[in-house]
């Protein structure tokens, strides 16, 4: 069970409708279902021992200490929103590595999925691959940054956020606990988005090599790059799952941020 967005990425992976799961919006149930039973062994380890942490009294918050850790979550998560939007509004950009109609050609020849179509099975497999490959290494890097820049925020907001006073402190003990309880069963979603993406793609590969004239010329594969095309269609469902993915993290912080700026004495 995930969250809303990343149900949203999941969803996004189908061949097919999907129906919703009951309890899909019962946090409690999210919650369940993002942890095995050492992460929940760990979560009560961990809540047994907030009291104990208890932070000491401290001056009420300012209000710029209250903004200024507002503003500096919304400005990351904002750069790093811009970013990724930059990288799919021209993913064709030499430094991605993404092969053109050319080489796309060349693969399917050099694989034999034309010549030995409508069989081509194995064939077309190693073709969908070898095309792939680089289009899976974009989707990697960019869920990858989106880990890694979304942790390490969350570490640089960690001090401010417990400067706050001690309900913040709580809070902010509270969602590491549960972060590092459910932390498997999340990576374990997001590890699933690259391999449901080649899935779909490969998909989408054999439908179009299905649909070529027998005598297949380099203008027929440069049409795959056309607007509504098979291959468009893939780029834009790798970015609605590179954006549910920002989603989901996006607002774990912005939850923690928000309660914790809220709970903080003015």
């Amino acid at each position: 069970m995930t969250s809303r967005p990343l149900a949203a990425a999941v969803a996004a992976l189908a061949e097919g409708p999907r129906a919703s799961r009951p309890g899909a919006s019962d946090p409690a149930a999210v919650l369940a279902g993002l942890m095995d039973l050492h992460g929940s062994v760990s979560l009560a380890r961990e809540l047994s021992l907030l009291d104990r942490r208890a932070a000491p009294p401290a001056p009420p918050a300012s209000d710029e200490a209250r903004a200024g850790v507002r503003e500096l979550a919304a400005d990351r998560l904002g750069e790093l929103a811009e970013a990724l939007d930059h990288v799919f509004a021209a993913p064709f950009q030499r430094r991605n590595r993404l092969p053109d109609a050319e080489a796309m050609l060349a693969i399917l020849e050099q694989t034999g999925a034309l010549s030995t179509r409508p069989r081509a099975g194995r064939e077309l497999a190693s073709a969908a691959g070898q095309i792939w490959e680089p289009f899976g290494e974009l989707a990697a890097r960019s869920l990858g940054r989106i880990r890694l820049e979304t942790r390490a925020l969350r570490e640089e907001l960690a001090p401010a956020l417990r400067a706050l006073g001690p309900g913040a402190a709580r809070l902010e003990q509270l969602d590491a606990a549960i972060a590092s309880a459910t932390q498997k069963r999340r990576e374990r979603a997001l590890g699933e988005l690259v391999p449901g993406l080649a899935r779909c793609f490969a998909r989408g590969l054999r439908a179009a090599v299905a649909a070529l004239p027998e005598e297949v010329r380099l203008e027929h594969v440069a049409a795959w790059f056309g607007q509504g095309s098979w291959l468009g269609r893939e780029l834009q469902r790798m970015e609605l799952v590179v954006q549910a993915a920002l989603a989901h993290e996006a607002g774990r912080l912005l939850a923690l941020v928000d309660g914790a700026v809220a709970g903080a004495p003015a």
